[in-house]
C-alpha cells in the first residue's frame, strides 16, 4: 500500500472532528485558515469560528459589515491583520462582482491567502491537486524524506512542494492534506512523536536512521524590540471616555485604545509628564492606576495607565482633533488590544 492510502486510511479512523470539517463551503474553509493561521486548534478557536459565521453567515454579510464590527468578532485572537485581510476579501469580490475564486492561482493573488491557506481551500473545496506546506506538514515531510535543510527557507518549502506532489493522493487531494495536517498534530509533533503508532513508519527515514528528533531543521531569527506605552485614561465633563482608532501599519491597526505615549526606553515620571504636557496639553496624576506586560512574537510591550485630570473643555483642545469620546455604557461595542481589555476589565467597564 502506498503512502497516500497509508495515510488517508489513517485518517479516516483517527481524524479530529472539526465544525470546519463538516462543509465543503469555501467561505467557511477561509474563515477556518485564517483564524488557524499562527493560532493552535482549540475550543476557543472553534468557539471564535462558530460566532463568527454565525455573525457573518456569507461574504455578502461580511463585506457589509463595517471594519470596527468584524474586529470585534476577532478580539483575542490575536494576529488582527487577518481580519482584515478576510474582510477586505469579502470586500473586493463584492466590489468586482467575482465569485469565491477556485483555483490555487487565482486565491493567492488576494492579501493573506499565502502559499499554505490557498492550497489547503483549493484541495479542499475544489478538489485542485495541489499540496499544502504548512509547518506540520514541513515536519512530517522533513522526518519522512529525511531532509536537513532550513525549513523556514522558501527553497526548501518548494522542494516539498515538488516531492509531496509526487506522492499525493490525485483522487482526494483534500482529505490528503487535511491527513497530513492531524498526522502532523496528533503523531508527529515536535516533542515526543508517537512513531510506533504512525501508518508510515516502515517508510519513513527518521525512524529508519534516528534521526527523529534531530528534524526539522529550523533557524529562527529572533529581534525582541521593547516598547514603553503610557496610556492616558481621559473622560471629558460628561464622562465620555476617550478613545484612538489605530491607523498605523501595525499588529493592532484598526483597534482602538487611548491617547498614548510611547517610547523605546523606560521613562521617569517626570519625562512622561513632560511629554504627555507636550502632545496632548493636559495634566494627570502621576499615581499608575494599572499596569500589564504583553509579550509578542518580536516585541515585548511594558504598559502603564494613567489617569487625567481635564482642565478645559476638551473640544476645543485641538490635540484631541483625531479622537473621539463615546459614553461608558458602549465601550463594550468596540475592539480592544489585549491589554486594554485587561484594564477595562480591572477598572469594570466591560
Amino acid at each position: 500500500m502506498d503512502f497516500s492510502k497509508k495515510i488517508i486510511n489513517w485518517y479516516k479512523k483517527n481524524h479530529r472532528k472539526l465544525p470546519w470539517r463538516e462543509t465543503k463551503n469555501p467561505y467557511y474553509i477561509l474563515v477556518s485558515e485564517f483564524m488557524l493561521q499562527q493560532t493552535r486548534i482549540s475550543q476557543t478557536t472553534i468557539k471564535y469560528y462558530l460566532n463568527f459565521i454565525k455573525t457573518f453567515p456569507n461574504l455578502e454579510k461580511l463585506a457589509q459589515a463595517k471594519e470596527k464590527d468584524v474586529l470585534k468578532k476577532w478580539e483575542g485572537l490575536g494576529y488582527y491583520s487577518r481580519a482584515n485581510y478576510l474582510h477586505s476579501f469579502a470586500k473586493k469580490l463584492k466590489n468586482d462582482k467575482k465569485f469565491f475564486p477556485n483555483k490555487y492561482k487565482e486565491l493567492i493573488k488576494y492579501k493573506g491567502i499565502g502559499p499554505y491557506t490557498g492550497a489547503a481551500i483549493a484541495s479542499i473545496c475544489f478538489h485542485e491537486v495541489i499540496p499544502a506546506i504548512d509547518g506540520n506538514a514541513c515536519r512530517v515531510f522533513s522526518r519522512y524524506f529525511g531532509i536537513f535543510n532550513d525549513i523556514t527557507s522558501t527553497i526548501t518549502k518548494n522542494r516539498f512542494r515538488v516531492k509531496v506532489s509526487k506522492i499525493m493522493d490525485f483522487e482526494h487531494p483534500g482529505i490528503f492534506n487535511q491527513a497530513i495536517m492531524d498526522l502532523g498534530s496528533i503523531l508527529c509533533t515536535p516533542k515526543s512523536p508517537k512513531c510506533l503508532l504512525c501508518p508510515v513508519q516502515n517508510s519513513c527515514f527518521s525512524i529508519q536512521n534516528g534521526t527523529v528528533d534531530k528534524l526539522p531543521v529550523k533557524k529562527i531569527k529572533r529581534f525582541i524590540i521593547h516598547r514603553f506605552f503610557y496610556y492616558l485614561f481621559i473622560c471629558d465633563r460628561n464622562k465620555n471616555v476617550c478613545l484612538n482608532k489605530r491607523s498605523t501599519k501595525d499588529i493592532w491597526k484598526g483597534l482602538y485604545d487611548f491617547p498614548l505615549i510611547e517610547s523605546k526606553k523606560n521613562l521617569s515620571i517626570h519625562e512622561i509628564i513632560d511629554k504627555i504636557w507636550k502632545k496632548f496639553k493636559v495634566r494627570f496624576s502621576n499615581h499608575v492606576i494599572y499596569k500589564v506586560k504583553q509579550k509578542l512574537t518580536h516585541q515585548i510591550l511594558s504598559i502603564r495607565f494613567f489617569n487625567c485630570e481635564v482642565l478645559q473643555d476638551l473640544k476645543k483642545n485641538r490635540f484631541f482633533d483625531n479622537f473621539c469620546f463615546i459614553p461608558p455604557n458602549q465601550i463594550g461595542e468596540y475592539p480592544f488590544p489585549r491589554p486594554i481589555i485587561l484594564f477595562l476589565k480591572h477598572e469594570k467597564m466591560i
